[in-house]
């Protein structure tokens, strides 16, 4: 059935249902392109825990201790949420000034979320000569379980448990 026709070409219904059809993609298409393409994360919200970022931290974990600087190791605590972390410093400062090189190796046994927080059972091998003829070198494998509570751009270390492993 023919509608009208425009110049010589004759319009057909279906013809019309097509460009009908057509501008309607087309304005959807255009309208969504004024919206942003995504909001920017809310800076309140905080990601889940994922084995990658326990692998990251444990990465970061491994680094700092074999780079010998007891400083670059303890930047991945969050001293403010970390209870007792003073005296967790003396303990992992002593370490390192009797200690040198160390080594470390892990494999993660489980990673979880418990709240606000992510959690990593690991067990750590640590191989460290000594600086001096006493103490002996040490070489322990010990299962360790890590807090980490996100600062809002990484995950932080907020407890190391146990305590112990740095005596």
């Amino acid at each position: 059935m023919k509608l009208a026709s425009l110049g010589a070409r004759p319009v057909t219904v279906p013809g019309v249902l097509l460009l009908a059809s057509l501008c309607t993609v087309l304005a959807i298409t255009a309208s969504g392109q004024d919206r942003p393409k995504s909001a920017p994360p809310d800076s309140g919200s905080r990601p889940t825990f994922s084995e990658a970022d326990a692998a990251h931290t444990l990465d970061s974990v491994r680094q700092a201790l074999e780079s010998g600087n007891s400083g670059h190791f303890l930047k991945l605590f969050d001293a403010e949420k970390m209870p007792g972390f003073a005296a967790f410093r003396d303990q992992v400062d002593e370490f390192f000034e009797k200690y040198s090189p160390i080594r470390m190796n892990y494999r993660v046994m489980q990673v979880a979320t418990e709240g606000e927080f992510g959690a990593v059972v690991v067990e750590i091998t640590l191989e460290a000569t000594a600086r001096q003829a006493l103490p002996n070198n040490i070489r322990r494998t010990t299962p360790v379980r890590l807090v980490c509570g996100w600062n809002g751009k990484t995950w932080k270390i907020v407890d190391w448990s146990p305590r112990e492993f740095f005596r």
